[in-house]
């Protein structure tokens, strides 16, 4: 029997699974999977760092902060998500991210712009390449001829990208519903702004559209969101605002490393030791306890931190409250210590900001542009040049005092008075300051008192006695007075303040003139608070933490902890300049009483207001050991007190019951009147002059008691 050449090479053909054919014919038409950008990385994006770095499956874990901006790339509540941050936080990644998610489940045209070509060339060689390389399902659904992958151009199966440098003619010559621009701030600004620009070209895809902008904060004009008017910050400037916050290892209390927070955590160093000792000693400083965080922890807390937008507010516990603004951009701001790809971590942040700063107080060459790099593209902040703070003469803010006013009166501008003391060797320096609409201030005390605050407990209650209890009359009804709200003071000095300072506030506590009145901004609001200043030049403005356990609930006074406010003396008396700067009555303008001046210059209380100089790092110093400048820190603390109660967001219209009106202020108490002060002088001293009675005289020993107790001493020797 003979086989048919012909029927044996047909055996051999293999035909297609129908099943298959019928599959993926069925599959075409299926919708897209609804997957959001998150959620596809987390399942599909993989890393390849084989130069150094991260090689393997995208982790949320590396850097949760992601998480946020690229689920808002799939939402229809926004059109515009706009990302700050620094070098190395992993910002391009969400635009990437977006496009391998867009190519694979849900198509749709993508312009991406960076400034010039040569940047997004370089971006599309050293990034977007070796990305598409390294994912099977993204690479099939590239096309195979030479125009579908070019340097500027990638035609995928349902859709294309293209990389543009976001020139005029670039910006306004293309339309696609998705938009990705890169470094925003460094695009050309000359013929109009590139997000106005680039947005126009999505505007017939409606809420199908979305833009990503992400940047430095090149362009912000400071930390004021009246000067972000170009560049990413405009854009998060009318955006609903996300800042993250993380929990503290050490007490799990929730702040933030943004300094716009509601309680911001810093990062601390000592700012005058060597170099490399400020990057082996960076830590990160805990508002809530006071605790110095170090590197390590970083990565922990970015796992349990989560973004708050505008409209709400989070508390020490985490629990967030409040509606988020509905707004039409998605904005989210990521700093350098949020990074957990900068290399040296948090020791490289200090060590570059530091040494930045020393370039300007040198003098160097370029010395500001270092620093502003330093600032927006590794700390991820809006520049603010350092201050120039004009030469404030002593004698012209002499000859400004007034002789209509009076020390130890309250005029009639007045709404509530802050007191703060200086301790020094030999006495205690007291001072009281009137604040009313504005910030306006008027000086109402100021004295020495003879004191040994080292070791007397006596001097320490007779002096916070007088401030928490006297009522200064009003000027134009002395039968009525005003106490004081709230008064700070100095808790260090030499050996034994310290100790002293704490123990006497205990006791005032116990006297019933220390109180807690809830939590302004995050901070405790005690009416009596110890003082200190911080010694790193970014610590935060102030913060009320309890030293001597670590605790930090709001009623560890209670169990018998001490507060403590720490603030930072350079940003405070960078206000108190500006204070002193202005000229004209009204807001911020400080009222002196004409008893403040000396009978001919020099005036001593004057020198000291002027006493230290502002270095171009942002460090207040005297220029001699010697040079005395009570008045300075004095005028300081009342400062930090107001600021502990609200006073930089008080409404003057509808103001807290100790700020109203002197007819309605509950701090504003009767006087007594002159028999009843000459009643009380006289028990004053009566009390003073009358001796003390004698004890009674002990009852005669009888015989038989004398012989027992010469019994009983014999017996036990002591004879």
């Amino acid at each position: 029997m003979t086989t048919d050449p012909n029927l044996t090479s047909l055996t051999k053909v293999r035909f297609a699974d129908p099943r298959t054919i019928i599959a993926n014919a069925i599959k075409a038409f299926l919708p897209p999977e609804q997957i959001d950008v998150a959620a596809y990385a987390a399942e599909n994006r993989y890393l390849d760092n084989r130069g150094g770095g991260y090689v393997g499956r995208w982790n949320h874990d590396e850097a949760p902060y992601l998480v946020a901006p690229m689920e808002a790339l799939t939402s229809r509540e926004h059109l515009t998500t706009a990302v700050v941050g620094p070098g190395r936080s992993g910002k391009t990644a969400i635009g990437q991210n977006w496009m391998l998610q867009s190519v694979e489940v849900d198509p749709a045209d993508m312009l991406v712009y960076g400034a010039t070509d040569a940047m997004i060339e370089e971006y599309v060689k050293a990034e977007i390449d070796p990305m598409i390389d390294s994912h099977k399902e993204i690479r099939k659904r590239l096309g195979k001829r030479p125009r579908d992958n070019s340097m500027h151009f990638k035609k995928f199966s349902a859709m294309w990208v293209q990389f543009l440098a976001a020139t005029y003619s670039n910006l306004i010559n293309k339309s696609a519903p998705r938009v990705v621009i890169t470094e925003l701030d460094a695009c050309d600004t000359s013929k109009g702004d590139p997000y106005e620009l680039a947005s126009i070209r999505r505007q017939t895809f409606g809420y199908e559209s979305m833009v990503l902008a992400e940047s430095h904060p090149d362009l912000a004009a400071g930390f004021d969101p009246s000067k972000w008017t170009a560049g990413v910050m405009s854009l998060y400037r009318d955006s609903d605002r996300h800042i993250w916050y993380w929990p503290c290892p050490t007490c799990n209390a929730y702040s933030s490393p943004n300094p716009m927070g509601q309680r911001v955590m810093t990062l601390d160093w000592p700012a005058d030791a060597p170099l490399d000792e400020v990057r082996d000693a960076a830590r990160l400083m805990c508002p809530c306890c006071g605790t110095l965080i170090e590197d390590r922890w970083r990565r922990n807390m970015n796992r349990d931190g989560m973004w708050v937008g505008m409209g709400q507010t989070i508390s020490e516990d985490g629990d967030i409250t409040g509606e988020l603004v509905a707004k039409d951009i998605a904005g989210f701001w990521i700093t350098g210590a949020m990074s957990p790809f900068v290399i040296g971590g948090i020791g490289s942040l200090a060590y570059e900001m530091e040494k930045a700063r020393r370039a300007v107080e040198d003098g160097e060459e370029r010395a500001i542009q270092k620093l502003k790099d330093v600032t927006v593209k590794r700390w991820g902040l809006p520049f603010e040049p350092p201050k120039s703070v004009g030469s404030i003469d002593a004698a012209v803010i002499a000859d400004r005092a007034e002789p209509g006013l009076t020390l130890g009166t309250v005029p009639p501008g007045v709404r509530f008075l802050t007191g703060s003391v200086d301790v020094q060797a030999r006495h205690f320096e007291g001072f009281v300051r009137g604040w009313g609409d504005g910030g306006e201030s008027w000086v109402i005390d100021y004295f020495k008192m003879p004191a040994d605050p080292a070791t007397s407990p006596d001097d320490w209650d007779t002096l916070l006695t007088r401030l928490c209890t006297h009522a200064y009359p009003l000027a134009d009804n002395p039968r009525r007075g005003m106490k004081i709200l709230a008064t700070g003071y100095d808790s260090g000095g030499q050996d034994g303040v310290t100790l002293q300072a704490y123990d006497a506030w205990r006791r005032a506590r116990k006297r019933g003139h220390v109180r807690f009145l809830g939590k302004v901004d995050g901070r405790d609001a005690w009416t009596l608070l110890p003082l200190k200043g911080a010694s790193g030049i970014n610590a935060p403005s102030l913060l009320v933490t309890y030293p001597e356990t670590q605790r930090k609930d709001r009623f560890a006074a209670a169990r018998g902890d001490v507060p403590l406010g720490i603030f930072n003396p350079n940003t405070a008396k960078d206000v108190v300049a500006l204070q002193l700067q202005k000229a004209e009555v009204g807001p911020l303008y400080v009222h002196f009483p004409a008893a403040l001046r000396a009978k001919e210059p020099p005036h001593p209380f004057f020198d000291q207001l002027v006493a230290e100089n502002r270095l171009a790092n942002g460090r207040w110093e005297k220029p001699t050991s010697s040079t005395r400048n009570e008045a300075l820190d004095l005028m300081v603390m009342t400062n930090v007190m107001a600021n502990l109660h609200g006073l930089r967001r008080l409404d003057w219209t509808a103001p807290p019951s100790w700020a109203a009106p002197h007819d309605s202020n509950v701090l504003v108490v009767d006087m007594p009147g002159p028999v009843q002060q000459l009643a009380e002088s006289l028990k004053t001293v009566a009390q003073a002059v009358t001796p003390a009675p004698a004890p009674p005289p002990k009852p005669a020993e009888t015989m038989a008691e004398r012989m027992k107790r010469l019994a009983q001493q014999f017996g036990s020797g002591n004879f």
